[in-house]
């Protein structure tokens, strides 16, 4: 598994901002990411297909009342994180 660079600043992003109401808050949910992402390592198609791009899928990741939502594609035998939002976020 790869993490692009914006992905990895999403997550700085998501921590920075729940750490301004709750340090414990934004350590659990960025740990809740990274455990979901790692899942994708043995089933690299659990995510849904996402309509308008084919090549990228997206993974749902439960988290509180709404959760976020990683962004991935499969390159060959590897999985490559694309982007990370919470669900709540215009995207």
């Amino acid at each position: 598994m790869r993490w692009a660079p914006d992905a990895l600043d999403d997550l700085e992003r998501l921590y920075d901002f729940i750490a301004t109401h709750s340090a414990d808050a934004a350590q659990n949910a960025i740990e809740t990411i990274l455990s979901a992402a790692t899942t994708l390592c043995d089933f690299p198609e659990a995510g849904r297909p996402r309509a308008s791009v084919a090549q990228f899928r997206e993974l749902p990741v439960r988290f509180g009342v709404k959760g976020y939502v990683v962004r991935y594609r499969i390159h060959g035998d590897e999985v490559i994180i694309i982007r990370v939002w919470h669900t709540r976020e215009d995207r």
